[in-house]
């Protein structure tokens, strides 16, 4: 990701929890994706597709809505997601389109509607137990699926779930992360919703490096992520 993409200055503006450019920002980096200007710099049916990164941006704006109190925009941002979801899946591969159902899911869940979620994700384990993939484990680093992986990371956050959390020893990784996903996303956007704050994507970390010193918190963990140091505990900029 360039640090000149909307999603990475999302990211950036994290720290300070403004809302509504935290909102836009993951909004333009999502439709700035699927145009094929950020990212893979793909278009949405290219065999190295940026579908996932979009229909992820657009629910991280989502997440970011909840946490603002705006409902009617969390709503929105999900039901674009859907819809893009819902379309990419008629071309798609079985895999994909599991995948897809999988997105659906995600996407009722932060509009909050939960029996359309269960539905969704109940296609969703058919749909993959259907697709007769061969390497469970390997599929889930399929781009589409890779970045749904990184959505439910993100939300986790500070918790930091990661691979082996959501898709256990791999054996029988795509049902499991579809029960993970089900069984985990509605209490991580709860918890992000009462601590009031969205967490950036974990990237390379250090602990106790005392050439940091966070401006906000004063600690002195830092993530490198996006082309600059982050505090690691509340996300402000130390250095960019």
């Amino acid at each position: 990701m360039s640090d000149r993409d909307h999603a990475a200055r999302a990211i950036r503006l994290l720290g300070t929890e403004r809302w509504p450019d935290i909102v836009d920002g993951y909004t333009l980096g999502a439709y700035g994706t699927m145009a094929g200007y950020e990212g893979f710099e793909r278009t949405l049916t290219d065999d190295r597709t940026s579908a996932g990164d979009g229909l992820r941006y657009l629910l991280l704006a989502g997440a970011a809505a909840r946490i603002a109190g705006d409902d009617t925009t969390a709503h929105n941002r999900a039901l674009q997601a859907r819809l893009v979801a819902t379309d990419y899946r008629r071309d798609a591969d079985p895999l994909a389109a599991a995948a897809c159902e999988e997105w659906i899911g995600h996407c009722q869940v932060i509009a909050g509607n939960d029996a359309k979620a269960s539905a969704a994700y109940d296609r969703a384990g058919n749909a993959y137990a259907e697709a007769g993939v061969v390497d469970p484990a390997g599929a889930t680093t399929e781009p589409l699926l890779q970045a749904g992986t990184d959505l439910l990371t993100q939300l986790s956050r500070p918790d930091d779930d990661a691979w082996d959390d959501i898709h256990g020893d791999g054996s029988d990784a795509l049902a499991r992360r579809v029960r993970f996903a089900r069984a985990r996303l509605p209490g991580y956007l709860d918890a992000r919703e009462q601590e009031g704050h969205l967490h950036a994507p974990r990237g390379s970390t250090e602990y106790g490096n005392d050439s940091y010193e966070c401006p906000d918190c004063g600690a002195n963990d830092i993530n490198h992520v996006v082309n600059a140091v982050l505090c690691l505990r509340c996300d402000a900029v130390i250095e960019s």
